[in-house]
């Protein structure tokens, strides 16, 4: 039975069902319902009234371990087995919106040059790299339902994204350190713990590492676009999430069909379409 209520995260104005909303239009209902905690026991607690036509959508997230992109999103299930739907196989929404090629088809003559913007997101990417490392071992580290923080910094933009302003290994160690100091509900987890966790992601995530072969699936979509702040004002985009906003108007008023622009995106749709 096709699925016709999809959960997705954020809030009623954000990327995610602004971009869900525009794919699967004529399909079924996309609703936004915040945060990821808790959204399992949603989706069960709806189907009871609706049964298995409803289902969700989380972000891909950081891998524990990773697994290359097949070009369509993974099942969502618990551990019993139970199918609550799928996750992105990129890290979060924003990963979409860099796509040089969802760039190119959502802004048209507006669009950056293709080999200058490639240039700027690889500097990006040789930017953050250890710090993605960081971000992947403290989510590795989480315990359930005890949410440790994955990233640190000052937040940034209306949406207080964390960034912070050093991102090289040395500052990546101390905000680890900080991250796990500062949470206060789980005693168990343990910095050496995490410390461990980010020496073995590190070499994944710079040069020749898998994660920094895949950084448009593996790495923040956030902190890539934080990273080219400057870059965008530089090319008069009035900053990253200016150039974020652009990109998500041109793909709400785009005429064509989107699930063309992505491979991911048609696999989603059939999978509605075929159900859970």
């Amino acid at each position: 039975m096709p699925v016709n209520l999809l959960l997705c995260e954020g809030g009623s104005g954000s990327p995610d069902v602004r971009i869900i909303g525009k794919l699967l239009a004529g399909l079924c209902q996309v609703t936004p319902e915040g945060g990821k905690y808790g959204m399992g026991s949603k989706i069960m607690a709806k189907r009871y009234v609706q049964g298995n036509v409803v289902a969700g959508i989380l972000d891909g997230d950081f891998l524990k371990d990773w697994e290359n992109p097949t070009g369509k999103p993974r099942v969502w299930q618990s551990g019993n087995g139970l199918h609550f739907g799928w996750c992105w196989e990129r890290k979060e929404i924003e990963n979409y919106l860099l796509e040089p090629g969802i760039v190119a088809k959502s802004l048209g003559d507006q669009a950056p040059d293709k080999d200058l913007y490639l240039q700027a997101l690889e500097a990006a990417r040789d930017r953050i790299a250890d710090y993605q490392a960081a971000r992947t071992a403290l989510s590795a580290n989480r315990k359930r339902f005890k949410n440790l923080p994955s990233s640190f910094g000052p937040e940034r933009g209306k949406e207080k994204h964390p960034f912070p302003d050093a991102l090289d290994e040395r500052h990546c160690r101390e905000g680890i350190h900080a991250a796990v100091a500062n949470h206060q509900e789980d005693q168990r987890i343990q910095a050496s713990d995490v410390i461990n966790a980010y020496e073995r992601f590190l070499p994944e995530c710079r040069p020749q590492g898998v994660r920094y072969q895949h950084f448009r699936y593996a790495f923040a979509g956030k902190d890539l676009f934080l990273a080219m702040d400057d870059w965008f004002k530089e090319h008069g985009f009035q900053g990253a999430w200016a150039f974020r906003e652009k990109v998500l108007i041109g793909i709400q008023r785009t005429t064509e069909d989107i699930s063309t622009w992505e491979p991911e995106w048609d696999q989603l749709r059939k999978q509605i379409q075929s159900g859970i």
